[in-house]
């Protein structure tokens, strides 16, 4: 008879589900804090999230695809499950543990969309979004990872892996996140609205 932990899982489970969390999740944790950081709305309630968030990867680790980006799939279970923990806080309701968020469901769409799925239109104002679209995606997608909280080793991975940067050079994704500055600072003011050109 297989033994099972306090998560009603069998000792099989926890070893799969152990191996996987190790291979996958432990190597980014300074990633998955800043995330939660990033979308906690307090942060008094940032070190529950994060520890929240973290249970949650390990309950649904088996779920992740493999053939999928590894920190789309993060960034995304992250934001959502740190949206669903604020929202029970806010219903005040205590009982964050009992948020079962499966990162499996209503994911693909997401995930085939890639990073940029984070839909930035609701994000920025239409000045910022207007700028946006007509920045050339390598330069797009550099910004906005970024601004959400991914260190330049972290982009560089990412974009390699996606097929977007050849070698990884964090100095490549340097320069593309210049560029893209560059470009807001021509195009917008500080108040975010488009600059009026004659």
């Amino acid at each position: 008879m297989n033994k099972t932990d306090g998560l009603g899982n069998s000792s099989s489970d926890v070893g799969r589900k152990g191996e996987l969390f190790k291979k996958y999740i432990e190597p980014n944790y300074g990633f998955i804090r800043r995330l939660c950081e990033r979308y906690t709305a307090s942060k008094h309630d940032v070190d529950e999230n994060y520890n929240d968030v973290l249970l949650n990867f390990y309950l649904y680790i088996e779920s992740y695809d493999e053939t999928k980006n590894l920190l789309t799939w993060l960034h995304i279970v992250t934001r959502r499950y740190v949206f669903a923990c604020d929202m029970r806080r806010r219903k005040n309701d205590n009982s964050i543990q009992g948020v079962d968020y499966n990162p499996d469901r209503s994911l693909s769409c997401e995930m085939e969309q890639g990073f940029e799925s984070d839909n930035f239109e609701e994000m920025y104002s239409d000045g910022i979004v207007q700028t946006l679209r007509a920045m050339p995606k390598i330069y797009r997608q550099a910004f906005l990872m970024q601004h959400n909280g991914m260190s330049l080793k972290e982009i560089a991975r990412m974009l390699k892996e996606s097929g977007d940067l050849k070698s990884g050079n964090i100095n490549t994704v340097k320069t593309r996140i210049h560029v893209a500055r560059k470009i807001f600072k021509e195009n917008i003011d500080r108040e975010g609205n488009l600059i009026q050109k004659q």
